[in-house]
């Protein structure tokens, strides 16, 4: 760096360092001249200070991570006999945000995306339609969705229909801040979200952390909390119905991600527990002593019911007004029709009883009128 002087003869440092003989320079500034040798001595200095950062091996972050579902055909997949696919996408579903978290039902047959805004898309994959879009709450943002088989209130009592339910679906949706919202949407009405437990301000161990559907249960999910705790829940109510507590030498040492089986047809589930002397400890995964407990529905008097009686027949689901306009138009009027025909009959039966109270009454009258 040469300093400029006044009373020089050289009007700029170009002109001067053009008197210079072997100089070299990068560029100049206003009063000053950087030469290549003062560059390298700068670049020594940053390599040396910062050398722990600058020697380690840094690998190139992916721009997004890509999720892969394997679809049966449907009217939005279409698999022609005899036509070879290409591995070219056949479509894509714009979004107004990036996606974050997305979910395939277990049947393939609905999906939900859940983009960065809060904004869950709703399709229905079956039918090549979408069934809605809803909105988180503010400040509310997806973790995990779940989805859960689509039952019905009945009677005040939860009920899987018989036989196959199209355009109609369940999910609940676990937030980054441990609030817990149930989301329901059909073809026929609009979708709906409700909240089924808030975020803990005071309590935080209390936190929802994980969560498994029990589709041996119709509406129930079980919740586990930051404390080990873990509570089914009846999310059509909402209420906690009960709660399993493993012993208190194997609590869970990761209840965000918890060891779990539930079975599909039988109601149950098994739970791992960690002995809490190897919580944490770098010792192999088959010394430590870690027990598997088993929970049994039936075993407890509330759910036993439940478990039993689950689904209701075919005859009361057209009773519902959920599937009543879902029917078609001489559907619904042929079953308009057999009512109107039922009602009649009851009519005959009231009017028959209501002339005998008339007749009774008449000879009641009558026999006053003699004793007078």
């Amino acid at each position: 760096m040469l300093p400029s002087r006044r009373g020089t003869t050289f009007k700029s440092p170009l002109e001067a360092f053009a008197k210079i003989a072997g100089c070299r320079g990068l560029g100049s500034g206003q009063n000053h001249y950087i030469k290549a040798s003062q560059w390298e001595k700068r670049e020594a200095i940053l390599k040396a200070t910062y050398k722990k950062y600058l020697d380690g091996e840094w690998e190139p972050e992916p721009v997004s991570m890509a999720t892969f579902y394997f679809l049966l055909p449907s009217r939005v997949i279409p698999m022609p006999a005899g036509v070879k696919r290409s591995p070219d996408p056949e479509g894509v579903w714009p979004c107004a945000a990036p996606i974050v978290v997305s979910q395939l039902s277990p049947c393939s047959s609905y999906l939900v995306l859940a983009c960065e805004d809060g904004v869950l898309s709703l399709w229905d994959l079956a039918q090549g339609l979408t069934l809605g879009v809803v909105a988180l709450p503010e400040n509310c943002f997806c973790q995990s969705i779940h989805f859960l088989k689509y039952f019905l209130v009945h009677k005040g009592q939860n009920v899987y229909p018989e036989g196959l339910v199209k355009c109609h679906m369940k999910c609940v949706v676990l937030c980054t801040d441990a609030s817990l919202h149930l989301v329901t949407a059909s073809a026929i009405q609009n979708s709906t979200i409700s909240l089924l437990v808030e975020r803990p301000v005071k309590y935080l161990d209390e936190a929802i952390c994980a969560v498994a559907p029990v589709q041996a249960l119709p509406g129930m999910v079980l919740t586990f909390s930051r404390d080990g705790s873990v509570l089914l829940m009846d999310v059509a109510k909402p209420q906690i119905v009960c709660s399993f507590a493993l012993p208190r030498s194997y609590p869970l040492a990761a209840p965000w991600n918890p060891v779990l089986v539930m079975s599909l047809h039988h109601p149950g589930f098994l739970l791992r527990g960690d002995h809490p002397d190897e919580i944490g400890s770098a010792s192999k995964a088959e010394d430590t002593p870690n027990s598997i407990f088993y929970f049994n529905f039936e075993d407890y008097p509330l759910l036993e019911n439940l478990s039993r009686n689950c689904t209701i027949p075919q005859a009361s689901i057209l009773d519902h007004p959920t599937f009543a306009r879902a029917l078609p138009l001489e559907e619904r009027c042929e079953k308009f029709f057999q009512k109107s025909i039922q009602n009649l009959a009851k009519y005959k039966v009231k009017e028959e009883e209501h002339w005998t109270r008339l007749r009774r009454y008449s000879l009641l009258l009558q026999k006053e009128d003699l004793k007078k």
